[in-house]
């Protein structure tokens, strides 16, 4: 798949098959973000905008969830750059940066602090969305992303 470009999306863990959710669809500042089965709701439905300029080599984008429908609301981030840091919504924007791989996935690094830490759903048997020390091929740590509609206009 290519970069994303601006648009709304789905988030998918490879690793794990769960979708990036923003959970019980809460914009409770603090509120977990998790990996949850697919389930087609707003919940899981991430606005993407490029955050560098036209032609750039740099992949920075931000992602805000997109539950009140006016392209974002909210983003993701963590309290501390530290390994197995929960990941909670915010209404504090933050740039990520994605490196593309040869499957057509993405790892997800936050632009600031440790840029060895990525997202990741590090436990099979508990959803929770964490930053997690960089581990070559592992699929707990790609995402897929999915399109579902273009930004609409704000009127």
């Amino acid at each position: 798949m290519p970069f994303p470009s601006d648009g709304i999306y789905t988030i998918k863990n490879t690793g794990r098959d769960l979708m990036l959710d923003l959970r019980n669809n809460s914009t409770t500042e603090g509120n977990q973000i998790q990996g949850y089965a697919k389930n087609g709701t707003v919940a899981q439905q991430w606005v993407i905008k490029r955050q560098n300029e036209p032609g750039s080599p740099n992949k920075s984008v931000s992602i805000q969830s997109n539950n009140s429908g006016n392209n974002g609301n909210g983003c993701f981030a963590t309290a501390s750059d530290d390994s197995e840091e929960p990941v909670v919504y915010t209404r504090q924007a933050f740039i990520v940066d994605l490196v593309s791989r040869m499957d057509d996935t993405y790892t997800i690094n936050f632009t600031l602090g440790n840029s060895n830490l990525v997202l990741s759903i590090p436990s099979a048997k508990h959803n929770e969305v964490k930053l997690e020390n960089f581990v070559e091929g592992s699929a707990r740590q790609q995402w897929e992303f999915t399109r579902v509609s273009d930004l609409q206009p704000i009127s």
